[in-house]
């Protein structure tokens, strides 16, 4: 049984105030929110990419003014780091472990964080997803943050932090923010079985809650499985360059097959390319479901299944069509659906305009950053 960490509440003292962090560190983007004392949830989007290394010389190409989450770069001691956008032209890792960048991409975020909130000197206590997979790597991300926290500079500014951290498996919070919503339309206790799909860019995570706990022994995180790997493949056998892969990618997600072609010097027509990449996604899932998944619903009156990630925006009606076949259309959910306040964090976060699936990408970390607020405020 994985066991999840609790946080208790942390007293505010004049000489050192308290910033709360939730964090989601996905591949495709690294999703914060947080927040000062009784302060409004704020939303935070940072690339997920890090470069460790650079010279003093390179760090000097990002003081500019501007969002910094842009230009963000870490030195502990004497070595840099870049992470988010500032590192996308150097060479990073796709397949880098959250254990080797995590660490790097929390203290960004809280140092951008502490920047906004006008503070030098904080305790941290943070609430962290990261895969079920890398689950066991935790202690050893937490060893590594305090010790950043003795001493950083994040964007040319000192700071230090103390840190209280809880890890979740990735995925937990949508379950979380499900089990609220549904004990607050029920007036009563939330007690079914959920299965989680958490779709993301570098994996896919099936939890499967059972009385409010996770069941380790069902739960999985499969690289394999993730949304880029699968669609490289699809769209190599559909005769799609690499270099339109983004173009490729910008007609599944936004539903516009007509993308400006790199290799063709105009614009063209992708919508083959796109059937195939969607049929493709889901002839994985369903190869999946059957082996993990289905069992869990045969018979079953009591069970709910929960769908997240970015991907599973794009994929909406086809994972509709699909659970509709099996006959549980009727209990299944999108963690997007609650709308209200998720809706309107995810429109504040940069480039949102363009990302029709951030309300859903939101999700998970919107629902650590709620039970999180909930621990703090519980008496």
């Amino acid at each position: 049984m994985v066991k999840i960490l609790d946080v208790h509440s942390t007293a505010e003292t004049k000489s050192k105030p308290t910033l709360y962090l939730a964090g989601d560190l996905g591949k495709s983007a690294c999703k914060f929110l947080y927040w000062v004392k009784d302060g409004d949830f704020q939303p935070l989007w940072l690339g997920s990419d890090v470069v460790e290394g650079v010279s003093d010389a390179i760090l000097k190409k990002f003081e500019v003014g501007g969002d910094l989450s842009e230009s963000a770069w870490l030195k502990v001691g004497e070595h840099n780091i870049l992470v988010g956008n500032s590192a996308t032209s150097y060479s990073s890792s796709f397949a880098a472990d959250k254990v080797q960048i995590a660490a790097y991409q929390v203290a960004t975020a809280l140092g951008l964080a502490a920047i906004s909130s006008q503070l030098l000197e904080y305790s941290a206590v943070i609430s962290l997803a990261i895969p079920l997979n890398e689950f066991r790597h935790r202690a050893e991300i937490e060893t590594q943050l305090k010790a950043i926290g003795e001493g950083v500079t994040v964007c040319d500014r000192s700071q230090q932090f103390t840190v209280k951290i809880s890890f979740y498996p990735e995925g937990t919070g949508l379950y979380l923010l499900h089990r609220k919503e549904r004990e607050h339309q029920m007036s009563a206790p939330y007690t079914r079985r959920v299965v989680v799909l958490m779709m993301g860019h570098r994996n896919l995570s099936l939890l499967v809650f059972e009385g409010g706990k996770l069941n380790a022994n069902l739960s999985q995180t499969s690289d394999r499985l993730g949304f880029w790997n699968g669609f490289k493949t699809d769209a190599s056998s559909a005769g799609v360059r690499e270099r339109d892969y983004h173009s490729l990618l910008a007609a599944v997600v936004s539903g516009s097959a007509e993308q400006l072609s790199a290799v063709e010097g105009g614009v063209k027509d992708f919508s083959g390319a796109v059937d195939v990449i969607r049929q493709g996604e889901m002839k994985r899932l369903d190869a999946f479901c059957r082996d993990n998944v289905i069992d869990l619903l045969v018979n079953s009156t009591q069970t709910d299944v929960l769908i997240g990630g970015g991907v599973a925006h794009v994929l909406r009606s086809d994972l509709k069509d699909y659970f509709a076949g099996l006959g549980f259309l009727e209990h299944l959910y999108f963690a997007d659906a609650i709308g209200g306040r998720l809706l309107l964090l995810a429109e504040q976060t940069r480039n949102a305009q363009a990302d029709l699936a951030r309300p859903m990408r939101m999700a998970d970390v919107y629902g650590l950053a709620q039970t999180l607020l909930g621990k703090i405020q519980r008496p």
